[in-house]
């Protein structure tokens, strides 16, 4: 009889117990807002080179980017971009070509460069667990590229919008920060990704690379046809 009324009691009190602790969680990563910096935590891709040497310019406005957000109930929001910018685009350009090296500004006259790209930053959103009634903290960014010849002329423009989430769940009960941190490195790092597929296949970043790697071959045989 004793353990007939004791085993059912334990049942209840060990789900109440959960209900405690995810409402807990809730709490936690819904409320009170957050500040988190992105770290430069970023690889360098592993690819087939191009034999180019590309130049980048990284603005005083991207090296400094802010998204600060206030949410109803949630308190502020603040995440720091621009201090992984210079890690992120020294690993990616240098893992993709010959060489990179940053430029003073887009003109690449006068500099060891076959162009220079020019990135920046157009738009970032956020959501929370608390908004989509789910676990993760999500982070989209989107980027505006631009690539420069050696004259300075716009060769190409083209968007580039990355996507990173992460499980707040994973970081215990104080997840807010931690979390959101990932999310936006989870970002930069799809970025980094969606680059290095999508560069080729912009179709004026074909036609230049198609002139550029051309007068290397024509350079190399004099001229002379197969």
């Amino acid at each position: 009889l004793e353990q007939a009324l004791t085993t059912p009691t334990l049942r209840v009190r060990r789900t109440a117990a959960r209900l405690l602790a995810a409402s807990a969680l809730a709490l936690s990563v819904g409320c009170g807002g957050a500040s988190v910096s992105v770290p430069p935590m970023l690889p360098v891709p592993l690819v087939d080179r191009i034999p180019l040497s590309m130049g980048y310019h990284l603005s005083e406005e991207l090296l400094g980017y802010v998204h600060q957000e206030s949410l109803e109930d949630s308190g502020d929001w603040t995440i720091e971009f621009g201090s992984a910018q210079t890690t992120m685009f020294a690993n990616l350009l240098g893992g993709m070509f010959e060489s990179a090296v940053p430029v003073a500004g887009p003109a690449a006259a006068g500099q060891a460069v076959d162009a220079v790209l020019l990135p920046s930053i157009e738009e970032v959103q956020f959501s929370t667990p608390d908004q989509t009634r789910s676990d993760y903290f999500e982070v989209w960014v989107r980027y505006r590229m631009r690539l420069h010849g050696r004259d300075g002329a716009l060769v190409a423009e083209w968007p580039l919008t990355a996507y990173g989430k992460a499980n707040a769940r994973n970081y215990g009960m104080n997840s807010r920060e931690p979390a959101l941190q990932a999310a936006a490195l989870a970002a930069m790092r799809d970025a980094m990704a969606f680059f290095t597929v999508q560069f080729r296949t912009v179709p004026s970043v074909q036609a230049w690379l198609d002139a550029e790697l051309g007068a290397q071959t024509d350079a190399r045989t004099g001229g002379a046809s197969p």
